[in-house]
């Protein structure tokens, strides 16, 4: 028997719980710009400044525009941070750049736009539990025409028409959908620090058959509850409270079901 497990991470905050940081992304600005193996990357490239980003709107929608934040060709911008989320479920993300920009999300990419191009529009989807995430938008500048605008869909204005829309996004300009549910990042949801992050999970087959081992990074001021699910939608309780430790967790579960998720529900302690 094929089996087969999907792991989610969600957290549970409370939604009184205060930014601990400057809203917004700690951007830092490279001369230069380095692409290895189709990844922006920036090692050995110059720091030229460094400021906390709130606003993503950095494109004025016209074809002539430059955005020039420290020269007017080859540089390259890294915003790093994290993405705070009240609302669980499947959220868009998606970036309109000239040249290449990408988004990532707990360390996976999300949005790959990443290319020597005239104003190109990428999206992609990726389900978030409510707390706090990692973010990091990568961008980068060749020569002439710049700018970047970066776009989130959350799950109840979806589904939606995207932004933009064209035949070929090189030779045309874009077209902005005026009944797009899409809206620019706010900075409101960003910030540079955070209580706790959601946790990670990583799955191995258990020593039978039918059994799964979860393992993620535990923090000592929280507990966690892991919960399963056939259908995203509705969750069942799977363990008791398990008290957090500053190391690696680990529970060996029985899967009830030949597709199943599993999710890790995040309690942050006083």
């Amino acid at each position: 028997m094929r089996i087969q497990f999907h792991l989610l991470a969600i957290a549970v905050c409370l939604s009184t719980s205060p930014l601990l940081g400057a809203q917004g992304l700690l951007g830092r600005y490279y001369s230069g710009y380095s692409v290895v193996s189709n990844r922006i990357t920036f090692d050995g490239l110059t720091l030229v400044s460094t400021q906390t980003n709130t606003v993503f709107d950095l494109w004025d929608g016209t074809s002539g525009y430059n955005w020039d934040p420290i020269g007017p060709i080859n540089y390259s911008v890294r915003w790093t941070g994290f993405l705070r989320v009240d609302e669980p479920g499947v959220y868009g993300f998606g970036t309109i750049s000239d040249d290449g920009s990408e988004i990532w999300i707990n360390g996976e990419m999300v949005v790959d736009n990443n290319e020597e191009q005239w104003y190109d529009w990428q999206e992609g989807y990726c389900y978030l539990g409510a707390g706090y995430h990692t973010i990091e938008i990568t961008f980068y500048e060749a020569q002439t025409f710049s700018g970047i605008e970066v776009w989130w869909l959350v799950p109840s204005a979806a589904p939606s028409v995207l932004p933009y829309s064209g035949e070929n996004f090189h030779s045309i300009p874009p077209t902005f959908n005026s009944d797009t549910q899409w809206q620019i990042l706010p900075g409101s949801v960003l910030s540079v620090d955070a209580p706790f992050l959601n946790p990670r999970l990583s799955a191995q087959q258990g020593s039978a058959p039918d059994e799964v081992e979860l393992t993620w990074q535990g923090y000592a001021n929280a507990t966690y509850v892991v919960e399963s699910s056939t259908d995203l939608l509705n969750w069942t309780e799977v363990t008791g409270e398990l008290p957090g430790m500053d190391a690696i967790m680990t529970r060996v579960l029985t899967r009830s079901a030949p597709h199943e998720f599993f999710r890790v529900k995040l309690i942050p302690g006083d």
